[in-house]
């Protein structure tokens, strides 16, 4: 971008360039598991160790052990006692026994194993009723949680890393100090002198010798890497 010069009553101003919008592509507004579109109702989501952008529905869909499927009560890792709850037969969804109903407990479906084609938010016209708004509120808190523990386990990974980084640094500098061991008995060895072995900083290093030379660079390198 170039800059002009002009003049304005016998005075210099100059043309500053205009700043170039930045095209960021916006976050998609397309559901990553059922491919449908709401802008308004996505949720970013932990699931299987892999960040995704999920719709209400998809969101409840695939976490049916973390929610009642009818109250829509979000357990938040403390299910219902045994004694309080049923288990769907076909997967891992818990609903509280008051909620199941009559239904016969070993036989219970939960609402989408009962039908195929339920959905968990089925938004019309854009508007939300009360049943809807409990249903994103627990999708909501879904991701919410979900969002807590990718935290929690981006945290260990990078403390992880940083321990892994140390040792790999501590475990460097001893292969450093035994090569400084043996550099020096090489040296004694080729000039027939005994010589117990130094520390670095005792050795002659305006001798020319290769070796040394190479040793006090790798030295140098690992101070550099622990500041």
């Amino acid at each position: 971008m170039a800059t002009s010069l002009t003049t304005r009553k016998g005075g210099i101003g100059m043309n500053l360039p205009t700043a170039t919008k930045l095209n960021i592509p916006l976050p998609s507004k397309q559901c990553s598991n059922c491919s449908g579109h709401a802008p308004s109702f996505l949720h970013q989501v932990r699931h299987l160790g892999i960040l995704r952008r999920l719709c209400t529905a998809c969101v409840l869909r695939l976490h049916p052990s973390s929610f009642c499927p009818v109250c829509f009560a979000f357990y938040a890792g403390s299910p219902p006692h045994p004694s309080k709850r049923v288990a769907c037969s076909n997967c891992c969804s818990i609903a509280h026994s008051h909620c199941a109903g009559d239904t016969l407990l070993t036989s219970y479906l939960c609402p989408p194993c009962k039908d195929s084609s339920f959905s968990f938010f089925p938004l019309r016209d854009n508007k939300i009723d009360k049943k809807l708004a409990i249903a994103l509120l627990c999708a909501s808190k879904i991701a919410s949680s979900s969002m807590g523990k990718a935290v929690t386990v981006a945290w260990a990974e990078a403390d992880r890393k940083v321990r892994e980084a140390a040792l790999a640094r501590k475990r460097a500098r001893e292969a450093l100090e035994h090569l400084v061991v043996l550099t020096r008995k090489e040296k004694v060895r080729k000039e027939n002198v005994n010589v117990v072995p130094a520390k670095i900083e005792e050795l002659d290093m305006e001798d020319g010798d290769g070796d040394v030379d190479l040793v006090r660079h790798i030295e140098d390198s690992l101070v550099k890497a622990d500041d």
